[in-house]
């Protein structure tokens, strides 16, 4: 069983974490950083977002629909991170490629700001704005990487079923055990799509089971990996591993064709 004492413990540590992303996520009276301004772009305002666009791009001639599904996924991940909607307006820039972004605002791949988002249709549909949410949650980043990618992927809205993913993986004998997830030095040379895959399984493991407020508490801890699986859960690290896969093991062989892709976060 679980000590009393230890959640106490991580339940104080929460709390303050969760002041302090009341206090610092969309507060409002902070100077924003000035729009860029890029000559044949339209503009169209909806809810929280300002989405910027080419004029005559696919999106900027789908930009309805654009907005519609971005306002859904903000309201879901706020929603599902426990975290309030931001008061601030997001900007958001859609570049038709990656040559055009690099051109416009000389980086290389998708990125964001306090206020912006710059996206270059590469990444899934949902992970511009997850990565911004997460990284604007007012709390330190995780001490490891892989629980980071997980959430992020976890609410990038691919329609990925990331239990199916981390099951088919141990079925090709390529699943990446968990010692070696936590090991960032390792992580940095193993396959990203696959840690992904695995870390987004394993949050939607913990999230399903034992809700974001158990999982934030192992994002903010700062002793070691085994020792808070112990502390929040009540096993020792190899007995959660083996309970996370029987748990991806039971919805990899009871899914139907149909409905391999279906997300992963949903929780019902």
């Amino acid at each position: 069983m679980i000590s009393c004492v230890k959640i106490l413990k991580y339940t104080a540590a929460i709390l303050a974490a969760g002041i302090m992303l009341m206090v610092g996520f969309g507060c409002g009276g902070e100077k924003e950083e000035p729009l860029p301004q890029y000559e044949g772009w339209g503009k169209y305002s909806y809810r929280h977002f300002v989405f910027h666009y080419p004029e005559g791009s696919y999106w900027g001639r789908n930009i309805e629909r654009l907005s519609n599904a971005y306002e859904k996924y903000l309201q879901e991940n706020c929603h599902f991170l426990g975290i309030p909607l931001p008061e601030d307006t997001i900007h958001f820039y859609v570049h038709n490629n990656i040559e055009q972004l690099t051109e416009l605002t000389g980086r290389t791949e998708a990125f964001h700001t306090k206020n912006q988002i710059h996206w270059d249709r590469i990444p899934p549909f949902g992970t511009p704005l997850a990565r911004y949410l997460v990284d604007n949650m007012g709390v330190r980043k995780t001490d490891f990487d892989f629980l980071y990618d997980g959430l992020v992927t976890l609410r990038d809205y691919s329609g990925s079923d990331y239990h199916h993913n981390a099951a088919s993986l141990l079925e090709l004998q390529r699943f990446i055990p968990l010692d070696s997830l936590i090991d960032n030095e390792a992580y940095s040379r193993q396959e990203k799509r696959h840690r992904e895959w695995e870390g987004a399984s394993f949050v939607a493991f913990i999230t399903y089971n034992f809700g974001i407020n158990r999982f934030m508490m192992l994002w903010q801890s700062t002793g070691s990996f085994e020792t808070a699986i112990q502390e929040l859960f009540g096993v020792d690290m190899k007995t959660f591993e083996e309970k996370w896969i029987e748990f991806a093991l039971v919805r990899f062989e009871g899914i139907h064709k149909e409905t391999i892709y279906r997300d992963s976060s949903n929780t019902e």
